[in-house]
């Protein structure tokens, strides 16, 4: 019997994101999956009388088999999963690596480089309280894509910052050694696929989508055992297809930065065949047998 299904985005990712879209629908057929592509404004979920519902379009869904969630979004995660719906990222990875805070302080204490790290709530605190040197970098703790990402060279500017932005939880760090440059490593089901270097020459920001530039990376036997430090936090369960940020210390080893939860690959895809989808697809059915 066929496996079903379901692949949920918000409307506005959804538009951005048409042909990743297609590739997993088309993808899921040659896989013969059944797989639906729904958006999550259509969703509506809960509590009523005491039990968890999920509704579509006002009616009671049909438990699929699984849900290939493309939303940065953990109670929705958590509300499937509780409902009895294995869900690709967990519920757990979602919680995790969608508030950067969350990720820093899970990873911290386990032999894995980061940078000095503040957590901050905004109206909570005190910009002379930095216990590090400037420039600094300001993060909203949900920001992704290198939006709400901001640097600061001094306790004036960071009060300004601090004015200026709307999310109440953010993240303080030193900036890093290498600015405008770091290492998206791809991982599926716990094993490493590939990495891409991303570079800009005019921005403390790499990222592709602010217009730097990528290209494939071949990682060391160092630098995948500082991969896998990271991904062995994670349980087997946890892991569907994330990316792993890493910043270069002045000795060009890795310094962690982040886990994309649904991670981004037009560099991926702009820079090799390797196809993400299938790999992805293909990790599901096993998890799901």
């Amino acid at each position: 019997m066929n496996k079903k299904g379901l692949l949920i985005y918000n409307e506005e990712r959804a538009l951005i994101n048409k042909g990743f879209i297609n590739w997993f629908l088309e993808e899921a057929e040659k896989l013969n999956i059944e797989l639906k592509f729904i958006l999550k404004e259509d969703l509506s979920y809960g509590v009523i009388k005491n039990e968890l519902f999920l509704y579509h379009k006002g009616a009671e869904l049909r438990k699929p088999d699984f849900v290939v969630l493309r939303n940065n979004d953990p109670i929705l995660s958590k509300q499937l999963e509780n409902i009895g719906i294995k869900v690709f990222n967990s519920a757990f990875i979602s919680e995790i690596s969608n508030h950067k805070g969350r990720t820093h302080q899970f990873l911290a204490n386990k032999g894995i480089p980061m940078l000095d790290t503040l957590f901050v709530v905004r109206d909570e605190f005190n910009p002379n309280s930095i216990p590090f040197s400037y420039p600094v970098v300001v993060k909203e703790v949900s920001g992704r894509g290198g939006n709400e990402v901001y640097k600061a060279s001094s306790k004036l500017e960071v009060a300004e910052l601090l004015k200026r932005v709307k999310a109440r939880e953010l993240i303080i760090q030193q900036m890093g050694d290498v600015p405008g440059r770091d290492v998206r490593v791809f991982v599926v089901g716990g094993e490493i696929i590939a990495a891409i270097l991303r570079y800009c020459d005019n921005d403390f920001r790499a990222n592709y989508s602010l217009g730097g530039n990528a290209k494939l990376y071949e990682l060391s036997d160092t630098e995948k055992a500082t991969v896998k430090k990271v991904i062995a936090e994670f349980t087997d369960d946890d892991l569907g297809f994330i990316g792993i940020d890493f910043l270069f210390a002045k000795d060009g080893s890795f310094i962690f930065n982040e886990i994309e939860d649904v991670a981004g690959s037009r560099t991926l895809y702009a820079n090799s065949n390797i196809n993400i989808v299938r790999l992805y697809l293909e990790h599901i059915l096993r998890k799901i047998s």
